[in-house]
């Protein structure tokens, strides 16, 4: 029997409900049904409909008409409409996704209306970092009216029997992320008819899909025409099913849920005013509340939290006063903390943070698997400006956020709003070669963490002395020296050792020995998860549980088990609550890097795990997008195979699940060029530049091609390799003209002039690209452009030359 939709609006609730429109729920805002589809694209293309399904009828117009007819006149049945009624009541509430076979763009009027965040996915290039992370996401499982191949786009309006076959891959993929977002969630079907030739596939696919998810879901059927005997037929099936129209279910959804007000104002913190924050940066006042202090995780290698700093577990760092005076001057907006993984730069920047929560000012921390968005900081920092308050954005990882962190200090400098500053923290090998806003130059400042000096090892020495949680966990580890014998022990292990925890600084055996051995004492089972855990973070991938589930095929109730019988080796935290994704995470880089390091020596297995991962990759999540970009690193992810030629397979199969990424495909014309493969990195160069238009590093590229082919295409006389370089000369100098302070493309400049002096002894070229050179040192200020202008004097002074593409061809490119 049926349920009363009543009922059934009490048994949801939007934040676990996933909905799956049909056309029904847009037939109310005017837009035509399937069967007026027909009807309408009969008469006008004079071909009988008797018999005929929608994808059969198009597939004929396709097929005589041509693909632009066929498209404009379905959008002719499209033109002027709006939503209507309770559509415009589906924003109200936080539904944790939406799907629809709908080509219309009612939804998106409707959010757009009430100034809701959407993202829409119509096709495999619309896979991308969400642009406000935990936005709700509309999958059109059929394209969207706006946008076809048609009209020389990467989309296709799926409508005809070839476009079904061309998109397949397309909506494997949205299946596969509705299996995740079914997962301990209720499915509402909503806008078919049982009469609906579809509707018996939709079910079926959604059966199949619950069947396969870890956490199967209820899946709900609300349909509008009433029929108890196919009701049953369906309820026979595991389906719930509810009869009344899509006014009907949100008049009951109404009286059951609660709708979110206008405004999510609730205090005078500045970020409740935008709430597209909230789910993205740590309060770290409310972090100092409701966190614990714990001394043993922080001995063991956990990082300190803002509790242990509150209770004093961690010792005082000399550049602590320093970067909290560079914080009080009013012209300073960032501060970045550089040095390698273990030298404590987040505990710093957590000591200075927790310092500054005590006087009058706001402290945020971004959590830094998600998207910083410059735009709703800037809105805060003039909320700040506004109040005469200030506040302190705390970002982790920066170097992958350069872009945003340069777009977000350009917006502060537009706005002469100093209010918002922002303490950074990265590695130099890792933050240096990027390409960041001469802003920051201007207003920011760098400062580099090395090992312990005397005065902190003394203020270390003391802490563990005296505090009553420390002193038991180190106690024996020196008994019987002096403090001054202690101190020089402590100093000279200093020398060689980063600090990573106590552990490691009061161990009296080798830390890696410390380390394996914890790893032999666990059963093998766990020792399996240990070990792919701590290969994929040393590798950069973004571990998380159904990652991981996916890998190993661990049933999802033997989750929860696993990560108790590794408590005090992986924790599990909250990416995404609202797309039910739970990150894993290592104590810390250098204990991962190494159980990587003695567990998995062999780069074979690398290429093994990356294949796995790639292929296991769902990308219309936000996370699994970042594992992408991530993998394309040079220091590690794919950077670590030799072989470029096993690189470029990967990175083709990283570009087919998410065509509309970049990076990749930067990397991959990069590759191609330096094994030497011209024409296939002039293919992929043509073919990027019609799916995006050129940008920065393809501009740059093309430089570098012409380059490879002066120095490497055999049989060619010298005149024409000085042709070649000549190409190069003007594109590069008409390039610089675009991007005059961008250092990468200034040192391939310089690149070219020293191929053409070497090849000419004209230097012509070559003193017009230093000259440029030294005008964006002085505009920009950044260190590394004098580094480049020394290095490239030393290069046509002859003292230090190489070959050009040689000597470049590791240095990282700048994608943000």
């Amino acid at each position: 029997m049926s349920i009363p939709l009543a009922e059934l609006a009490r048994r949801i609730k939007p934040e676990t409900t996933v909905l799956f429109f049909g056309a029904g729920s847009s037939i109310p805002s005017g837009a035509p049904s399937v069967k007026k589809l027909i009807e309408r694209l009969s008469d006008r293309y004079q071909i009988e409909a008797d018999g005929y399904s929608l994808s059969e009828l198009a597939s004929l117009i396709e097929q005589k008409f041509g693909r632009k007819q066929l498209i404009k006149s379905l959008r002719e049945l499209f033109e002027k409409l709006a939503p209507t009624g309770s559509l415009l009541n589906l924003p109200l509430y936080r539904w944790k996704n939406i799907y629809t076979t709908n080509y219309d763009n009612l939804i998106e009027q409707a959010y757009q209306r009430r100034e809701r965040d959407l993202s829409v996915y119509s096709s495999n290039f619309d896979f991308s970092t969400q642009r406000v992370p935990e936005s709700t996401k509309l999958f059109k499982l059929h394209g969207t009216i706006e946008k076809d191949e048609a009209d020389g786009v990467h989309s296709r309006i799926i409508i005809s029997e070839n476009d079904y076959d061309l998109t397949m891959e397309y909506r494997e993929y949205l299946y596969d992320s509705l299996k995740m977002d079914v997962s301990g969630a209720d499915l509402v079907i909503i806008g078919y008819s049982l009469a609906d030739a579809h509707i018996k596939e939709m079910i079926s696919k959604a059966l199949d899909i619950n069947a396969k998810s870890h956490n199967p879901a209820t899946v709900n059927l609300v349909l509008f025409t009433e029929d108890e005997n196919r009701a049953v037929l369906h309820e026979r099936r595991g389906v719930k099913v509810s009869f009344g129209s899509l006014d009907d279910f949100f008049i009951e959804v109404q009286k059951n849920a609660v709708a979110e007000p206008a405004t999510d104002w609730v205090s005078n913190d500045p970020i409740d005013s935008f709430p597209v924050l909230r789910p993205v940066t740590k309060d770290v006042a409310h972090e100092i509340r409701s966190t614990s202090k714990d001394a043993s995780a922080m001995f063991n290698g956990w990082p300190a939290s803002y509790a242990d700093i509150a209770a004093n577990l961690t010792f005082r760092r000399s550049l602590s006063s320093s970067v909290s005076k560079e914080l009080e001057l009013a012209d300073r907006l960032a501060v970045v903390l550089l040095g390698a993984s273990g030298t404590g730069k987040s505990t710093l920047a957590k000591q200075v943070l927790y310092t500054k929560s005590q006087t009058a000012t706001y402290v945020w921390e971004h959590k830094p698997e998600h998207t910083l968005m410059p735009s709703a900081w800037r809105a805060v920092a003039g909320y700040l400006n506004g109040r005469g308050e200030s506040g302190i954005l705390f970002i982790d990882d920066a170097h992958n956020h350069v872009g945003d962190i340069s777009a977000l200090l350009d917006l502060l400098v537009a706005d002469s709003s100093f209010s918002l500053k922002l303490v950074l923290a990265s590695s130099r090998n890792l933050w240096h070669p990027r390409v960041k806003t001469p802003n920051f130059f201007k207003f920011g400042c760098e400062k580099v963490l090395k090992p312990l000096d005397p005065a902190e090892i003394e203020d270390l020495l003391t802490l563990v002395d005296t505090n009553q949680d420390l002193k038991p966990l180190v106690e024996n580890t020196f008994s019987g020296f002096s403090r001054a014998e202690r101190k020089r022990r402590l100093t000279v292990k200093f020398e060689s050792d980063t600090f990573v925890c106590l552990k490691n600084i009061f161990a009296s055996e080798k830390f890696d020995d410390i380390v394996l051995r914890e790893f032999a004492s666990l059963p093998e089972e766990y020792q399996e998860i240990y070990r792919l855990v701590a290969a994929m973070e040393s590798s950069g991938i973004n571990v998380h549980r159904q990652l991981v589930m996916r890998l190993l095929g661990i049933p999802a109730y033997q989750v929860m088990a696993s990560l108790a019988n590794l408590i005090d080796i992986i924790h599990e935290y909250t990416i995404s609550e609202k797309d039910g994704t739970y990150g894993w995470k290592g104590r810390h880089p250098v204990i991962t890097d190494i159980i990587a390091q003695y567990k998995m020596p062999d780069v074979s297995e690398y290429i093994s795990l990356f294949d796995r991962v790639i292929d296991n990759i769902i990308p219309t999540y936000d996370i699994e997008i970042r594992t992408i970009l991530q993998l394309c690193g040079f220091e590690k992810g794919i950077g670590r195979i030799p072989d470029k030629h096993i690189r470029n397979t990967l990175l083709r199969k990283m570009i087919s699940k998410a065509p509309g990424q970049r990076v990749p495909r930067h990397r991959l014309i990069r590759n191609l060029i330096d094994i030497n493969e011209i024409e296939k990195a002039d293919t992929e160069i043509r073919l990027f530049e019609n799916d995006f238009k050129a940008d920065g590093p393809v501009h740059r590229f093309k430089i570098m091609l012409l380059l490879a082919r002066a120095e490497r295409t055999p049989g060619i006389l010298e005149e024409d390799r000085i042709a070649i370089l000549e190409k190069a000369r003007v594109y590069a100098s008409n390039a610089i003209d675009r991007y005059k302070d961008n250092k990468d493309f200034l040192r391939t400049y310089c690149d070219v002039g020293v191929e053409i002096f070497r090849r000419s002894k004209s230097t012509a070229v070559f003193d017009d690209a230093i000259g440029r050179l030294k005008q964006a040192e002085e505009r920009v200020g950044d260190p590394d452009i004098t580094g480049l202008i020394i290095r490239y004097q030393r290069k046509i002074s002859g003292y230090d030359y190489v070959s050009v593409m040689d000597e470049d061809k590791d240095e990282d490119d700048d994608d943000e």
